[in-house]
């Protein structure tokens, strides 16, 4: 199963909130790289030098939806939920926003590398 994510990505920047508070990923030297391949996403982050997380399961692309579906990583057990993002790729960008009760929570604007 091939979707057009399929392949490396790395995270040019993107916020989230936390408990109310915009944390800008930027501004915290947040680094991601993610692989997309078969139906699977794997990724790991680091904050500046030092590791942050990492995960790994399955994904799905339907249009513009995309949902993550983790089942190992470095959060607790009640984050292996699925994640649903509204997504969109333009030439080598990909861009996620994804919506928890009418609030956004987190926006993801990757870069394809190794392309």
């Amino acid at each position: 199963m091939s979707t057009p994510l399929d392949g490396a990505w790395e995270l040019l920047g993107g916020r989230c909130d936390d408990n109310g508070e915009t944390l800008h990923y930027e501004s915290l030297g947040m680094r991601s790289r993610k692989l997309l391949a078969g139906g699977y996403f794997t990724f790991v982050s680091h904050q500046g030098d030092k590791f942050w997380s990492s995960g790994s399961g399955r994904y799905a692309l339907d249009g513009e939806q995309y949902t993550e579906t983790p089942d190992m990583g470095t959060f607790p057990a009640a984050a292996m939920r699925p994640y649903v993002f509204r997504a969109r790729v333009q030439g080598d960008d990909w861009h996620n926003e994804r919506w928890e009760n009418g609030v956004c929570v987190e926006v993801e604007h990757w870069r394809r590398i190794g392309s």
